[in-house]
């Protein structure tokens, strides 16, 4: 059981079940009696949950495959964490994803047919197709894995917003045919592009990491290609440009009055990201990458903690 949640990473399905809660009750909720007293989330709780499982469990049988195909590479990079083959026979892993997405996707038609959207169903199927080609194609070329694999975090916030948006345009649009939730959508992305930009750093960074046996087994990512002190300096260039990006949205929150979230935004962001660029700029062996990779992780999972303080304000 152990080696089994080792294998699906407990861990960070436990962070995606969190985050779309988050999103869910500290954004959409209070913007939503925001913007009419009147106006509720229109998926029932058990719908939600059952949304929720389908994504933790599409990004288990994820990791399952990712591991699944990576076993000779991580043997190289990561021996101490392989689970395949050392705590797993891989028949029980190939079967346990099999079964695990044909789960996920009926959860997730299931709950798009009740609430009138089965075409929705179609962001579970590209999900677990995705996640298939990026363990076995996209994640040994240039740029593209990585690009991949922040989509489909994005997405996690992202989906949200799209399942419990509809079925309230649904529900008020007959009875306000001016409506609009330009300002929730406007939050929803927000938080999805900070997602992908805080994923696409780590995942270069774990590049970085995984150099030795990427190399070894004939891959063409990033820090092969470019070799790792451009990749360095890449990590360096977007966590800057991020860093200038959230200066702005101070600023306007400090002219805005807002103090509680200038000083959260300065203390659990824009630290943190000088932080991970003085550990990036440092470091030279896997440890020192692998701990610059969780100050990344540590900043997405800080990002999503400030919803705590948009509800708070709301």
């Amino acid at each position: 059981m152990i080696a089994f949640l080792k294998l699906i990473r407990i861990q960070n399905l436990l962070i995606i079940a969190y985050t779309q809660y988050m999103v869910r009750f500290c954004l959409i909720q209070p913007l939503l009696k925001l913007k009419s007293p009147y106006y509720t989330l229109q998926l029932s709780e058990i719908q939600f949950f059952l949304l929720v499982l389908s994504t933790v469990m599409i990004a288990a049988a994820g990791y399952i495959i990712n591991d699944y195909f990576d076993v000779k590479i991580d043997k190289v990079n990561k021996p101490e964490r392989l689970v395949i083959d050392k705590g797993i026979k891989r028949r029980v892993a190939i079967g346990a994803h099999t079964v695990i997405n044909i789960l996920a996707i009926g959860i997730g038609l299931y709950v798009s047919y009740s609430i009138g959207f089965w075409k929705l169903t179609l962001i579970h199927f590209i999900c677990t197709a995705g996640l298939w080609f990026y363990s076995t194609t996209f994640k040994r070329q240039f740029l593209i894995g990585n690009i991949v694999i922040s989509l489909f975090t994005a997405l996690v916030t992202l989906i949200v917003g799209v399942y419990e948006l509809f079925v309230c345009y649904k529900a008020y649009l007959p009875l306000d045919k001016l409506l609009s939730f330009k300002l929730i959508w406007y939050w929803i992305f927000a938080i999805s592009f900070f997602a992908f930009i805080t994923t696409l750093l780590r995942e270069i960074i774990k590049d970085i990491e995984d150099y030795e046996g990427d190399k070894e087994y004939g891959c063409y990512t990033m820090p092969i290609v470019i070799g790792i002190k451009s990749s360095k300096w890449l990590v360096i260039g977007l966590s800057l440009a991020t860093m200038i990006c959230l200066g702005v949205l101070q600023l306007q929150q400090w002219m805005g009055g807002d103090k509680i979230s200038f000083f959260y935004f300065l203390v659990a962001l824009q630290i943190p990201f000088l932080f991970l660029i003085l550990k990036t700029v440092a470091a030279n062996d896997k440890k020192q990458f692998r701990f610059a990779g969780n100050v990344a992780k540590f900043i997405m999972f800080m990002g999503v903690n400030f919803l705590w303080i948009v509800r708070f304000l709301l």
